[in-house]
């Protein structure tokens, strides 16, 4: 039986303990009897191939979209678990390079592209540490000898707090916490020799990748709701249209504030023309301006508008009339003076 299931989005997430998971599913892989599950886990039974085997079968892996008939021979005729994650990650990246390939990726630059294999290496470059801290152990001599000392320890600490202490209930009481306080630090020194062994100190894999798979959903479920930009103005080779949004800052207000909106369904060369044709009309509205001022005082640069302007014609009126549509009279006035 393959240990991966489809996954499906609203229930809620794989328990992370396993003593937690409905009876029906802990009996697959556990003793209904708690005694007889405790011992199991003393005696070191439960971490045998047999009931890693179990284990994951009852808690199999949800993926996205579910794993197809030919993809689960293939990976069950693949030799260790090495070997299956080589695999998979090798149909990511031929899956990648396909699409850029066929033209699904659009017009996404190669520099991007690399970056998703980048991200795949990565993730094995993680796995295979992870690989390194589940297959080297500790060195042989210490674990050999953390565990005689264990044993020396529940034979020899009772004598020792029988002549240390007055009482025979508190040498009891400091027998126990001592041998329980150094078989405690032995189990943990185990635990963090393997970290990936049976329930109950196991990595929740099933409940981490259910996380993983729903935010993968969440991300890929839309554009953000509030987009500045017109899907529309992208068909047909139209240029983009931004707008600006509520919330810029005040040094971006002033400058996209002289922003004009490029009209629909004008190419480069008309936009260039454009251009250079408002350009033209900045260049005589500039010459315009100087020759009144020379007129007006000799050349002088005067703050008195109206002192400079010609008889009978309201400055400001003759600034406006003189203008270009798209270039605020405003701006100009400020760029020249």
């Amino acid at each position: 039986e393959s240990p991966l299931d489809i996954y499906a989005s609203g229930p809620s997430w794989p328990e992370a303990d396993p003593d937690k998971m409905a009876a029906k599913d802990q009996h697959k892989f556990s003793s209904r009897y708690k005694i007889i599950k405790n011992l199991r886990y003393w005696l070191g039974m439960d971490r045998t191939p047999q009931a890693r085997t179990q284990y994951n079968a009852a808690r199999p892996m949800p993926v996205l979209g579910g794993v197809s008939d030919g993809e689960i021979r293939m990976l069950q005729a693949a030799k260790g678990p090495s070997a299956k994650t080589t695999l998979a990650w090798m149909w990511l990246n031929e899956f990648i390079i396909r699409e850029q390939i066929s033209g699904s990726c659009g017009k996404v630059g190669p520099p991007i592209i690399s970056r998703l294999f980048q991200y795949l290496s990565d993730g094995m470059i993680f796995y295979n540490h992870a690989r390194k801290i589940m297959y080297i152990p500790f060195p042989f001599p210490h674990a050999q000898i953390s565990a005689v000392f264990i044993l020396i320890v529940i034979v020899a600490v009772p004598f020792m707090m029988e002549q240390f202490a007055a009482s025979a209930a508190i040498g009891s009481l400091l027998t126990f916490a001592t041998v329980v306080c150094l078989a405690g630090l032995h189990e943990v020194s185990r635990e963090l020799e393997n970290p990936f062994r049976n329930v109950p100190n196991d990595i929740p894999l099933c409940t981490l990748l259910a996380m993983y798979n729903e935010s993968l959903i969440t991300m890929c479920s839309g554009y953000h709701p509030d987009f500045y930009w017109h899907e529309e103005n992208y068909e047909g080779g139209a240029v983009p249209k931004t707008t600006t949004p509520k919330e810029v800052a005040t040094t971006t207000k002033e400058v996209t504030a002289t922003t004009k909106e490029v009209p629909k369904g004008k190419d480069v060369s008309e936009l260039e023309a454009m251009v250079v044709a408002q350009s033209g009309e900045i260049q005589k509205l500039r010459e315009l301006i100087e020759a009144t001022l020379r007129t007006g005082n000799g050349g002088g640069m005067s703050s008195d508008w109206n002192a400079v302007a010609p008889e009978k014609v309201p400055t400001k009126e003759v600034i406006v009339a003189k203008a270009p549509e798209n270039v605020p009279t405003e701006e100009v006035i400020v760029a020249k003076a």
